[in-house]
């Protein structure tokens, strides 16, 4: 499962991506989508929420009843066990946006996907301020569920955690490869 965006930069990836989401219907043509209550979408910038590290995690629907239990088991898979404790609790209210850095937002909003498990998730450079074997740490946890992924990346390690590569060629075409024959230019 899984498609994997690439092409150059400008190239129109992104803006796919977030056609494919719905989240844009500027431009021409037919996208066939599963309906938003099946797709979560995460930029490369994750938009945390005013409020705990509960909501940031149980956001978009903050309502959830999950264990605390639960909250740090999911901390721990996205490699943030300390995370909690460091801050003063999951209950703790903080600028979120500005105590975090980028990759530690990136890993918080990948845990958002891994408690809703939506069936798809649109993933536009999630993961860009991650090191390696962070990034793929995130990826084998989504590929242990079924949520299948759509993703936006320019490193060739995430080709293991897709199916096909859809190359944008920069001139209004594309081409599809088996991810396992894709090779970066």
């Amino acid at each position: 499962q899984g498609l994997m965006i690439v092409g150059d930069s400008g190239g129109g990836k992104s803006s796919l991506l977030r056609a494919i989401g719905g989240l844009w219907d500027a431009g021409a043509g037919r996208i066939v989508r599963p309906g938003p209550e099946e797709m979560m979408f995460l930029p490369q910038q994750p938009y945390m929420v005013l409020g705990s590290l509960r909501s940031q995690l149980l956001y978009p629907d903050r309502a959830r009843q999950v264990s605390d239990e639960e909250l740090y088991r999911l901390l721990e898979r996205v490699n943030l066990p300390d995370l909690a404790q460091h801050f003063g609790g999951l209950d703790a209210e903080l600028d979120w946006a500005k105590v975090l850095s980028i990759g530690e937002q990136q890993r918080l909003a990948f845990a958002r996907v891994l408690l809703a498990r939506p069936r798809y998730v649109m993933l536009d450079e999630a993961t860009s301020a991650l090191d390696v074997g962070n990034e793929e740490g995130l990826y084998r946890e989504l590929a242990a569920t079924s949520t299948t992924p759509v993703s936006v990346s320019h490193r060739p390690a995430l080709l293991k955690f897709h199916r096909q590569v859809l190359e944008l060629t920069g001139d209004g075409n594309w081409r599809l490869h088996r991810a396992d024959d894709y090779r970066f230019g």
